[in-house]
């Protein structure tokens, strides 16, 4: 219980450092990757209208995981009123834990997505697919063993409010 605390805690953190930095959004999505099975999430951005970078936490209650990310929108165009696409480059950490065992991995992400925009940008339904080969460690049973996983493509889709 007391990872639990320190893994809210770091949340929290990101939280409130990420604020002065630009809008912050939260939501949920849904994540189908064929590596893994389906997962759902809830999550925290953050990104400013200044700089290319997202930043985002998602916590995968389901699976036990807290994952983060940074990723640079190298392209993010206007396409309709409410429609606009996206092509990124980034990099990912991730951590799981059970009762006897954890993962934790680290990797970099190429992809692109939609973002559908409504009530002067404040609500967000948005898609996306990404490329993420990761590598890590895995402990169970006091064993470590490398976790590598070169073909991993989730395909997300959410919705997030925006502040």
């Amino acid at each position: 219980m007391a990872s639990m605390k320190k893994v809210f805690l770091a949340v929290l953190l990101f939280g409130f450092c990420s604020l002065s930095f630009a809008h912050v959004g939260l939501g949920g999505s849904f994540t189908y990757n064929a590596s893994t099975s389906p997962s759902c999430a809830a999550s925290f951005t953050a990104r400013s209208d200044e700089s290319p970078w997202v930043l985002f936490m998602n916590a995968h209650i389901d699976e036990n995981t807290i994952s983060a990310f940074a990723d640079n929108w190298f392209v993010n165009e206007r396409v309709a009123e409410h429609l606009d696409y996206f092509v990124l480059w980034g990099v990912s950490a991730g951590f799981c834990f059970e009762k006897k065992s954890y993962d934790l991995g680290t990797g970099c992400r190429f992809g692109a997505g939609l973002d559908f925009f409504f009530f002067r940008r404040h609500l967000e339904i948005f898609a996306q697919a990404v490329w993420n080969p990761y590598f890590g460690l895995k402990k169970e049973d006091d064993k470590y063993s490398p976790l590598i996983r070169p073909v991993n493509f989730p395909c997300t889709a959410g919705l997030r409010v925006w502040f």
